[in-house]
Formats: structure tokens, sequence, C-alpha cells
């Protein structure tokens, strides 16, 4: 058995599954409006700038995070984003399934760096 070939399976699954093809038709139905297609994806554009300003240390500005959800909702009050954002989800949900049970199998291997951290502590 090859590893690859596994790997190859389990695209081929993912791509048949519904999830995975009701996201790609939601997809195409965006795309078919540009002016909502921009709109979505201005949005997801200004969560991103957020969120990775978050993570680069910067302070949550609570005024900043209302402007985000009002914007939120009267983005989602679109049906084709609502839609496309709820396929998202659902195909998100099993590709963070599929992740997880990979990662498992993985730490085994990588919780030799966890001493890393055990070696350091004990030599200070």
């Amino acid at each position: 058995m090859l590893i690859h070939d596994k790997a190859h399976e389990l695209v081929r699954a993912l791509r048949q599954s519904p999830e995975y093809k009701d996201l790609l038709a939601a997809a195409d139905r965006l795309r078919q409006d540009p002016a909502t297609l921009k709109m979505f994806l201005d949005f997801r554009r200004t969560e991103l700038e957020y969120d990775t300003k978050i993570m680069t240390g910067a302070e949550a500005d609570p005024a900043e995070i209302e402007s985000i959800n009002k914007r939120r909702e009267i983005v989602f009050l679109n049906s084709l984003i609502r839609e496309y954002v709820e396929k998202e989800m659902r195909f998100g949900t099993i590709f963070s399934d599929v992740q997880r049970i990979i990662n498992g199998a993985v730490q085994e291997v990588a919780s030799i760096y966890a001493e890393m951290g055990n070696e350091e502590g004990g030599q200070e």
C-alpha cells in the first residue's frame, strides 16, 4: 500500500462528497453575480486583515469589531453569500475532521519535540 495512493483516494472521496459538490455549486452561483462576489471578497479581506492584526499582537479594537459585525450582518443578508458560507462551513467541518485524524497520527512522531522543552527547562 502506497501512502500517496491513499492520499489520492482521500481526495477523490472528498470531491465526491455531497458537501464538496454543494460548495462548488454555491461558489459557481456566487461567481455568476460579480457585484455580490466582490462584496463577499471585500468582506472576507477585511476579516482576514483584522484577524492577522490580532494574531500579530495588536489589541482588539471594540469599534473595529462592532464595524465588522455590522458589516457581516449586512453582507449575510445576501442569499448567495449566506448559502456559500453555510456550504463552506459544512465542508470545513469535514476537512477539519480529516486534518485532526491525520494530525493524531503525526503527533506520535512529533512528540519528540515536547522533550526539547523538558530538556531546556531542566538545564536552568
